[in-house]
């Protein structure tokens, strides 16, 4: 393939070093297939280095790491994992969740009936393992602070007695195991925000101990409320997902180290004359006798369409910046190699990542928060867009 991404096995392991220094207790976050990098790359790094907690979006995702435990000859020698769905589980999928052992997130009322109705139904001394979200700002998933008695009142019904394991109501046989209550930061950089949303969960919290609900964990951070407030709000765990892909979660910089690497290479070089247009719609004009690089790289792979409309938008060749000029085409872009010596197709071209100049040694780097300033959009986007691409 003449576009590839690599990841740096090294600098995701240094990463997690980083993120275990603030909070040892972690759930590795490998969601919409790792960020992008393929659960099957990502996953045997973090077992490699004795991580066994991992939160997924989709049952699917679940499914996909007990394969590459089968592949791994994991699955059969008792190797203990957990793995918890953040988003919605259908209710049709939750006897697979049950049989294997998957730890689903209940977020409402109509979701919980939903899956206790298959409990009953299809189900006999059937323990049920859920985490329960609430929401105190985020306004996306969660039980609000006024449903949480209500909510009470249900869970009560089946809830474990944790001394014997058995459900406190003797005419149900079936149980719900509370593994853990939690929720997220909407915004971990606004700091009065962020104490009322940490009020709030407290309080919350309270209200499930004041009713002797049993549960076995609480967490709240993530990637950016770790960084923001180191062991503050530690808990009992941390969901960490952007930190360990090398992704700054906080609007400056706090040491992480890059992931990735995103390269193409040079397919065709044309000398243009001033004034000529670049690429569809002619909004790429060269105010002088240019030399154009063709990159073999475009929309399709999930390099950013956006980026054609800043104007600080750059490739690395050679190790120098080569700018992106003119509309981003589904697999190429046009880029300005006229003050680039030495440049001859087939060159390698490094989108995101570093790149050394053999000739004086400086090493440049295109960091994924760079391309995401230029498209206008965020660092996640980015990278889970590249995820078409074939890794290694």
């Amino acid at each position: 393939m003449l576009v590839n991404l690599k990841i740096n096995k090294l600098n995701l392991e240094k990463n997690l070093k980083i993120v275990r220094s603030i909070n040892k207790n972690l759930i590795c976050v490998i969601k919409d297939n790792a960020y992008g990098l393929g659960i099957e790359n990502v996953l045997p790094i973090l077992l490699e280095n004795k991580c066994d907690y991992f939160a997924v979006a989709y049952i699917e995702e679940a499914l996909k790491i007990q394969k590459v435990l089968e592949n791994l000859k994991l699955k059969n020698q008792n190797y203990k994992i957990k793995v918890m769905a953040l988003n919605y589980v259908k209710p049709e999928n939750v006897e697979y969740a049950i049989k294997n052992n998957i730890e689903l997130t209940v977020f409402n009322f109509s979701q919980l009936l939903d899956y206790l109705k298959i409990l009953n139904k299809s189900f006999e001394n059937t323990t049920l393992k859920i985490h329960i979200k609430v929401n105190i700002g985020m306004n996306r998933l969660g039980f609000d602070e006024n449903e949480i008695l209500e909510l009470i009142e249900i869970i009560k019904k089946y809830e474990i007695d944790p001394l014997n394991n058995e459900s406190k109501n003797k005419v149900l046989k079936n149980k719900i195991e509370i593994i853990s209550i939690f929720s997220h930061i909407s915004d971990a950089e606004n700091q009065v925000e962020t104490e009322k949303q940490v009020e709030k969960y407290e309080r919350i919290l309270r209200i499930f101990d004041e009713n002797n609900i049993k549960y076995q964990y609480k967490h709240l951070q993530a990637s950016p409320l770790l960084f923001k407030y180191g062991q503050k709000y530690n808990y009992d765990f941390a969901r960490v997902g952007m930190a360990l892909y090398g992704m700054e979660p906080l609007s400056y910089d706090v040491g992480l180290l890059d992931v990735i690497t995103v390269k193409s290479q040079i397919i065709n070089i044309r000398n243009v004359k001033k004034n000529d247009k670049i690429s569809y719609g002619g909004k790429g004009i060269v105010k002088q006798d240019s030399k154009i690089g063709i990159v073999a790289i475009g929309y399709a792979h999930g390099l950013q369409k956006q980026i054609e409309n800043s104007r600080e938008a750059y490739v690395l060749v050679n190790g120098q910046k080569a700018k992106v000029i003119g509309e981003i085409c589904m697999d190429m872009i046009f880029v300005d190699l006229t003050d680039i010596e030495n440049v001859e197709v087939n060159d390698e071209v490094v989108i995101v990542g570093s790149q050394k100049n053999v000739e004086n040694g400086i090493t440049k780097r295109i960091t994924l928060r760079q391309v995401a300033k230029w498209a206008g959009t965020i660092q996640d986007d980015v990278l889970t867009k590249f995820g078409g691409i074939k890794k290694q």
